[in-house]
């Protein structure tokens, strides 16, 4: 995480004192975990794969690993491995099951409820690193892009993952097709030769809609060290879903430094404020996520 706050000049803001302290942070994914990092930042939890748990949990670290990345205090590493928001809470929503999978109403019945109490714990920004859903039916693909399109006309900004299915062309993440969410693809920027094995040779390209070229942004999502499931304390994983959480967590410094900007103000500032990496738009979209330009 360290690697990853100088890429995205974090660490350049100087005097803001940010953290997202207050800012609600929807995350729909495999669940979470009481981890040391990350027990006192849970707010709500809601298990779409076995509505008759209630208890935060996890199967398979995916959803604990996200949430670190969003939210994790950094107490079991002195700070090392700290999240990119830790003043933020989260509301998770458990809808992929012990093997990683999910189903589209999981996805559904996530959203809404996520909206339903938004108000209530100040959500801003919901994350959702699950790349793909198969045997989407056309109603149900019509009634997630509507719950993208409430939670944007709220002031809730969605974040998505491209994907790992590139590097071909049309391979974005369908969810991640629409004007009303940020979809984000991996780059490792001016650091890409530290690794052997890139996430961006992967990350999920354009064109995506005719109208709407996707991805949006990109994040470094390479080896990314965050919470793990018990009794690890931390685990490397790479992929767009751990480049997603950086924009989220990028995204809930924003919101509690404009408390009063709009979805479509603030998706604006962050993709004018990227940085141009030189690559083809349908794998960079607009560039570079630079928390400083954006909070400056």
């Amino acid at each position: 995480m360290q690697r990853v706050r100088a890429l995205i000049h974090i660490d350049d803001i100087k005097g803001e004192n940010l953290t997202g302290k207050n800012i609600g942070v929807g995350v729909l994914d495999s669940g979470i975990y009481f981890h040391d990092d990350l027990k006192e930042k849970i707010a709500m939890f809601r298990d779409f794969t076995d509505e008759k748990l209630t208890k935060p949990r996890d199967d398979t670290g995916h959803g604990t690993h996200v949430c670190g990345i969003i939210a994790g205090s950094g107490k079991c590493s002195g700070g090392k491995y700290r999240g990119i928001a830790p003043g933020c809470h989260l509301c998770v929503g458990k809808i992929l099951d012990r093997h990683g999978e999910g189903n589209v109403s999981a996805l559904i019945r996530g959203m809404e409820w996520l909206l339903e109490t938004g108000e209530k714990q100040n959500i801003k920004v919901i994350n959702i690193s699950v790349s793909s859903l198969y045997f989407i039916k056309e109603e149900q693909k019509n009634r997630i892009f509507q719950l993208f399109e409430q939670a944007y006309r709220r002031g809730i900004l969605v974040v998505t993952a491209a994907g790992n299915s590139g590097p071909g062309g049309s391979s974005v993440s369908k969810l991640g097709d629409s004007m009303y969410v940020i979809c984000v693809g991996c780059h490792e920027g001016n650091q890409s030769e530290l690794f052997q094995i890139k996430c961006q040779d992967r990350s999920g390209r354009g064109p995506g809609n005719v109208v709407y070229r996707k991805p949006d942004i990109v994040a470094p999502g390479t080896e990314i060290s965050s919470c793990a499931l018990s009794p690890r304390k931390y685990v490397k994983k790479s992929g767009t879903s751990m480049a997603t959480p950086i924009i989220s967590g990028v995204l809930a410094l924003a919101m509690e430094k404009y408390p009063r900007i709009s979805a479509q103000e603030l998706k604006r500032k962050l993709i004018f404020s990227a940085d141009d990496l030189g690559e083809n738009f349908l794998m960079q979209g607009f560039g570079m996520v630079n928390a400083k330009k954006l909070l400056r």
